[in-house]
């Protein structure tokens, strides 16, 4: 693990919540489960990604941190190359709370 690219990354400007999920989930510390909800913090992502890029490689262990980041590792790349990132991650969104609704028990 490149401990001080991930702490040049941490000590610039632009981190956020999401992709300090990331960094943090990657480094084996505890997070809350924070995941990108538009372009920005995906942008903020894949700037972690950019400076970290055996982080890209293991993004697929970010499925474990929640149904939402499970969904949303599924479809990186489409999310990378969609016109609409903020509408494409609220269908994404839309998607997870649907199945969340089907698997609950109905009383």
């Amino acid at each position: 693990m490149d401990y001080k690219a991930i702490a040049t990354w941490a000590l610039g400007h632009s981190t956020g919540a999401s992709a300090t999920c990331i960094a943090r989930h990657m480094m084996g510390l505890p997070v809350g489960g924070d995941f990108p909800h538009d372009s920005g913090d995906f942008g903020r992502c894949e700037a972690l990604l950019d400076a970290v890029p055996e982080l890209r490689a293991r993004l697929p262990e970010m499925a474990a941190v929640s149904d939402m980041w499970a969904k949303l590792v599924e479809n990186w790349d489409l999310i990378r190359e969609a016109d609409d990132q903020f509408m494409f991650i609220m269908n994404l969104r839309n998607e997870v709370r649907n199945e969340r609704a089907a698997a609950s028990p109905r009383v």
